[in-house]
């Protein structure tokens, strides 16, 4: 994260809604800071239910890969912490 550098949006919390948000706002060229401690609320959770093409999958393998497909944007940038 650059010191110093404005933001069009902060996202706090890097999870699915997050990172749908993220996404969408990279798409538009906004500048965009996604800021997440890394602890989702369903990390116990052992698979997903009801997530049409992602049904059984692990949560953790499904956020990961939306990371990865949102980092893609370079209008997007990561925190990992607590700011």
């Amino acid at each position: 994260m650059e010191k110093n550098k404005i933001y069009d949006v902060i996202i706090i919390g890097g999870s699915y809604a997050g990172l749908s948000a993220a996404m969408a706002l990279g798409r538009s060229l906004k500048q965009t800071l996604v800021i997440d401690g890394g602890e989702p609320c369903n990390r116990q959770t052992p698979h997903s239910q009801n997530f049409l093409t992602q049904d059984g999958k692990p949560p953790k393998e499904i956020a990961d890969l939306a990371t990865r497909q949102v980092k893609d944007y370079e209008s997007v940038t990561f925190f990992k912490g607590f700011a």
